[in-house]
């Protein structure tokens, strides 16, 4: 049996990795675990929900499309639209040094509404 504490002792996340595989590979028992740590059965439980949930996620919510882009539809909506920016920025960019080029030579050059 574990015994409850008040505050319980906060394990390193490498440690938590490997003791979740070990439970579910039959090496260990939660219990053992638990006691090891210092923590309760219901921890470890906690651990091994998100380790699981973790990788069940990691299946489905991210599948592989042929260019090895993951991720979810708005995380490749959110690529797609960063893309059409880093394009109009890069339109606006050249225009701006064509403007700024251009001014030294906007007397010398006619406009097609000036009369010669």
């Amino acid at each position: 049996m574990v015994i409850m504490r008040s505050r319980q002792k906060r394990v390193p996340a490498e440690d938590r990795v490997r003791a979740v595989p070990a439970i579910l590979a039959g090496e260990v028992t939660g219990e053992e675990i638990a006691r090891r740590y210092e923590v309760t059965e219901v921890t470890v439980s906690h651990w091994k929900a998100k380790f699981l949930d973790a990788g069940a996620r990691s299946l489905t919510d991210r599948p592989h499309g042929p260019a090895g882009k993951a991720g979810s539809d708005e995380e490749r909506r959110m690529r797609a639209e960063n893309e059409q920016l880093k394009l109009a920025l890069a339109e606006a960019t050249v225009q701006l040094r064509i403007w700024k080029h251009g001014a030294k030579y906007v007397d010398k050059i006619p406009s097609p509404t000036s009369k010669p």
